[in-house]
């Protein structure tokens, strides 16, 4: 019955090919064909009188709902039930009905109706201007818009506007099919910005563009509306004749200009395809121009099997790729050297995804998948809406004939198969798509491999085993770690070759255990033959274990043993709480050194991230609101499952749960409550009791979020260390159990809830101090002000903090402040001028920060200033020029409308960040006397109009970005001496009509950036001479007309074939990987 329902389906979505991109199978629970919305979802007539097949004219018009609509409804089916050994029969998929609910709608609707006048006067502008210069109305909307429309993103709005139209019904007695056509447009846009979103890494001007062309759309659907509702009541009192000429006015008006909008929407339309296509080039070219290492140790071995799976990946059809392999053998990192390979030369993303071991990692996957693949941010209930939605999305892909490149590293347990992906995935899967997953187990890739047979006959499957290094191979990984400087002749090498000889056999070819055992020699005192030959045996004993994972378990184990006691305690902590977390936080509370030494000894390792992709107590504890991506902590499986092994007993985790752990139930012999070193309980329902707390004598880390204490522990934790206290939603209780002031070692604390005891005490000593969220603090408390030995202060999104208080320069040892999404601060005290050891601030999102206090210039120690998202700041102090150890400054998206000369003093500065400076037309002369200045960042400042000549003085500057810099008319001459500059970004300075010769004089250049520069009409021949150039984005550079200087090619291997196919001219060489040129028609 389950497989009658899903074909039934499928075939529902095939035979509802109306749309061209937005049409979505049935997931309201109606299979007969489109789907109807119940009246109830949005007041005011969404949805109202619609019939089953979707459709309905007149006031009742309504459409698919968009893909990008969140999922929120619940299911039949819990996760609990749905796991079992076997892969389930496909069960109907669940619905995915939409989160733009009446709350969205109307919050959307009243912001649209408060600003009537604004609408109507940009409808009128765009109607006067000339089709060519409509853009910059939309490029000069002005940020006050986003504020009033709730401090959205210009991304964050257009995404909303999209929503509000595609499912507002549209009151058009006239021209039915162009309103249809008008809002799939508008949903396909959705999923345009969708898919720029995820190759960007900040809110650029493009999404401001978008938001000012559907805000445009709206204001002339709702005047074609005002105009059809009055032709209607005068028509209804006046004479036939005239009701007759006035409804054919109407007929003839209305037309015209639905296909105005209609034309603007296709600008908008092309303008994203460009923008994600340069993101794209952008994004996977990055790595090229960073310097590699000397030795690639990370992928020793690999590359033999890189070019196995990218060959295979080049058949036609789908292609299925799974490795497996023994622990730490290398799975996930030939996966990564895969998909970067492929992303770099193909220029194509992949959907890339890490199962995790949590409950709702599932839910969390599918959904990250859904979003890389272009379907839109959701949040599910159940892995069965997860499958829905992903089934959508692929069947969407494969109409549009896109490719599905999908990348799964650790798919552990075979019952994974049938939880994450459609059961009827091989008949969804897009022609061309590539699947490449990693898994300790051939059953599973088996499994998934009988998933994906519908796609025959044009399927290809290639399970893959990672074998073990060779001998040779092994030698070389092992060095490459254990050598503090690299091998470079047999003498050096002879050093080593007895502990090579002894140790290497021993690691079975496990580059996990190489790196390891490498590692811990690279350490001269360990390299003593007593060292290395006392470990020998003692890993010559553990090949005596049953399996070779229990072997190799035992091996990396005996590395563990040889610790010191203080690092054997972080990677414990590391091991059972704290991965996954961001490392800036993790580095705090286990300190730097700890780190530092594990890092060293491979142990632990650093994975960059979206925020996005952060969940549970790492989401809340996050370093900052803003950046998209982060570095985080990771540790492998193997290394972990040691941990977890060393510390059963003495740490506690729990997470939604409905009761205690049991060993929290249990203080009797051997298991004294006293051993405890750590607990985390993370939305347990049952409180924990304070007298269990009193017990836990040696309590050195305590995490409690949305987990209740019941009774008070009266006796102060003496070893408590750190301590996490958090809510998710505002809780009538906001006492911590216990006197923090009496915890004579706690040292780093961090708070994050709605409401909390403004007369909290600290203790004295505390060193590291973190309030997230704390609406009812509208001033600093005196208990913060007092606490002389702080060395770090964080205090993000406390909206209602308006003082920081003249006591607030009382905290002279600060060295780090993060002020972040304070919107209510105005100004900063005077005292700020006493932080003379502070050397990072971070005022980021103070929104209505309006100056900065001269004192400001006396911070002689400052290192790093950022000031971005500081909307309502308009000028820098001229004593800022007094800080003198300052290497970072960044102003982003503030209102700065000018840049003050003292900038010129600040002699000591690297990086300077002005993006989306809107209102800067100028820049001082005095910034070519940075002469330590290696990063300037101009992007999207739609104000400049030149750069002085000075910037030819930047002696040490090694990449610039005028990334959509509208109004550049010119660059100077003096740009092209620049001999240093490595990164050139000139994307969208759409006043760029040539370049000169002299930029043959850039010979570090590696990377030039043109996208969507239309009005250049030719390259110089003299950038053939660039010999160190790596990367040249040409895309949407239409006045080129393919035509390329002809000795371009030259750059390349002398047997590389130039060929044009369609609309691009492709190049490719080793020491160049591509030259493409996009065009239209």
């Amino acid at each position: 019955m389950f497989q009658a329902e899903e074909s039934r389906l499928l075939n529902n979505i095939s035979r509802n090919r109306v749309r061209d991109e937005g049409m979505m199978p049935n997931s309201m629970g109606e299979l007969e064909g489109g789907r109807s919305l119940p009246e109830s979802r949005i007041e005011g007539g969404i949805g109202k009188g619609i019939p089953k097949n979707g459709f309905a004219y007149g006031k009742a018009h309504s459409f698919t709902t968009p893909k990008w609509q969140e999922c929120a409804s619940p299911t039949r089916y819990s996760d609990k039930e749905s796991m079992s050994p076997t892969v389930p029969e496909p069960e109907p998929e669940v619905s995915t009905p939409v989160a733009f609910n009446k709350e969205d709608y109307k919050s959307v609707d009243e912001f649209l109706n408060s600003h009537a006048a604004f609408l109507d006067d940009l409808r009128k502008k765009v109607t006067e201007t000339p089709v060519k210069d409509r853009v910059l109305i939309f490029e000069n909307l002005q940020w006050e818009i986003l504020r009033e429309a709730g401090n959205l993103s210009w991304f964050g709005l257009a995404f909303k506007l999209v929503g509000y139209i595609t499912t507002r019904s549209h009151s058009v007695a006239y021209c039915h099919e162009k309103i249809e056509t008008l809002q799939q447009q508008v949903d396909y846009i959705g999923d345009q910005i969708d898919e720029l979103k995820l190759c960007l890494e900040t809110d650029s001007d493009i999404f401001k563009i978008a938001a000012g062309t559907i805000l445009y759309t709206f204001a002339a659907i709702r005047h074609i509306e005002q105009k059809v509702d009055t032709s209607q009541r005068y028509t209804s009192c006046c004479s036939p004749v005239s009701a007759w000429m006035v409804r054919k006015s109407l007929s003839e008006g209305v037309p015209t200009q639905l296909d105005d909008v209609l034309s603007e929407l296709k600008v908008l339309q092309d303008n994203l395809m460009f923008a994600t296509l340069a993101a794209v080039g952008n994004r996977v070219a990055q790595s090229v121009i960073k310097k590699p290492p000397a030795l690639q140790t990370m992928s020793i071995g690999l590359d033999q099997h890189i070019s196995h799976i990218i060959s295979f990946f080049q058949k036609p059809g789908v292609c299925l790729v799974g490795i497996y392999g023994h622990a730490g053998v290398g799975k996930t990192m030939l996966l990564n050297e895969v998909v970067t390979t492929l992303q770099k030369t193909q220029k194509r993303l992949f959907a890339s995804v890490e199962v995790g071991e949590r409950p709702d990692d599932l839910r969390k996957l599918q959904a990250s998948l859904l979003q890389q693949l272009g379907g839109g941010k959701k949040e599910f209930t159940s892995t069965a809406q997860g499958r829905n939605a992903l089934l959508y999305q692929l069947q969407k892909l494969k109409h549009n004939n896109k490719q599905a490149r999908i990348a799964i590293d650790n798919l552990f347990d075979i019952r994974l198969i049938g939880e994450l992906f459609p059961h009827s995935l091989g008949k969804v899967l897009p022609l061309k798509s590539s699947l490449l997953v990693s898994s300790p187990s051939l059953a599973i890739i088996n499994r998934l491999d009988q998933l994906c047979r519908p796609a025959m006959p044009q399927y290809h499957f290639l399970p893959y085993k990672l074998p073990s290094l060779s001998a040779q191979q092994a030698k070389t990984l092992f060095l490459s770690h254990a050598a503090s400087e690299p091998v470079m002749s047999q003498g050096m090498l002879n050093k080593y070759v007895e502990m090579v000889d002894q140790v290497v056999p021993l690691c079975d070819g496990n580059p996990l255990a190489l790196k390891v055992t490498g590692s811990y020699f690279s350490d001269e005192a360990n390299q003593s033959e007593e060292h290395w030959s006392s470990i020998s045996k003692k890993m010559k004993l553990a090949e005596e274990l049953d399996s070779p994972e229990d072997q190799m378990f035992g091996k990396l184990q005996v590395i563990y043993d040889r610790l010191d006691m203080t690092l054997k305690e972080a990677f414990l902590d590391i091991s059972i709480f704290f991965r996954g977390w961001d490392w800036r936080i993790v580095d705090r509370i286990v300190g730097k050194p700890a780190m530092k030494s594990l890092m060293s000894q491979a142990l632990i390792a650093a994975s960059k991230k979206d925020t996005e992709s952060l969940y549970g107590i790492a989401q809340w504890t996050r370093y900052s609101e803003h950046p998209w991506k982060v570095e985080l902590v990771g540790m492998h499986d193997l290394l972990a499952a040691i941990g977890s092994r060393r510390a059963q007993g003495n740490r506690v985790q729990s997470e939604d749960q409905t009761h205690l752990p049991e060993r929290l139930l249990v203080d009797g012999p051997g298991n004294e409550l006293s051993n405890i070193k750590g607990l985390s309980l993370l939305s347990c329902k049952e409180a924990l009791q304070g007298h269990m707390l009193e017990r836990m004598s040696n309590l050195r880390l305590l995490i409690l979020h949305d987990t209740g204490v019941r009774g008070y522990c009266t006796k102060a934790l003496s070893q408590l260390q750190f301590f996490y206290w958090g809510r998710s939603q505002p809780a009538s209780e906001v006492k911590i159990p216990f006197q923090m002031n009496r915890m004579k070692k706690l040292e780093v604390v961090i708070l994050r809830a709605h409401e909390i005891d403004l007369n909290l005490k600290f203790p004295p000593q505390l060193r590291d101090l973190t309030l997230i969220g704390c609406n009812n603090m509208e001033e600093l408390p005196d208990t913060v002000a007092q606490l002389t030995g702080l060395a770090e202060l964080h205090l993000y999104s406390c909206s209602r903090l308006q003082d920081l208080t003249e006591a607030f320069g009382n905290l002279r040892t600060l060295y780090r402040f993060r002020m972040e999404n304070c919107g209510g601060i105005k100004e900063l005290p005077r005292s700020l001028g006493h932080l003379i050891n502070l050397k990072e601030m971070d005022l980021s999102g103070c929104q209505n920060l309006t100056s900065l206090p001269p004192e400001i210039g006396t911070l002689c120690n400052l290192e790093r200033l950022d000031l971005s998202r500081c909307k309502s700041l308009t000028l820098l102090p001229s004593e800022i020029g007094g800080l003198r150890s300052l290497t970072y400054l960044s102003c982003a998206h503030c209102a700065l409308t000018s840049i003050c000369p003292e900038i010129g003093k600040l002699g000591m500065l690297e990086e300077l960040s002005l993006t989306n400076c809107a209102r800067l037309e100028k820049l001082p002369k005095e910034i070519g006397s940075l002469a330590f200045l290696e990063r300037l960042n101009l992007s999207s400042c739609i104000g400049l109009k030149e750069l002085p000549r000075e910037i030819g003085c930047l002696g040490s500057l090694l990449r610039l970005s005028l990334s959509t810099c509208t109004a550049l008319l010119r660059l100077p001459e003096e740009l092209w001496c620049l001999t240093t500059l490595q990164s050139l970004d000139l994307d969208y300075c759409k006043h760029l009509t040539h370049l000169p010769k002299e930029i043959g004089n850039l010979t570090s250049l590696q990377k030039l950036s043109l996208n969507c520069c239309t009005k250049l009409t030719k390259l110089p021949t003299e950038i053939t001479g660039l010999r160190s150039l790596q990367v040249l984005n040409l895309v949407g550079c239409t006045g080129l007309k393919g035509d390329l200087p002809p000795g371009l090619h030259d750059l390349t291997n002398d047997d590389v074939e130039v060929h044009k196919d369609d609309d691009s001219v492709i190049l490719e060489g080793p020491v160049n990987p591509s030259f493409k040129l996009y065009t239209v028609a």
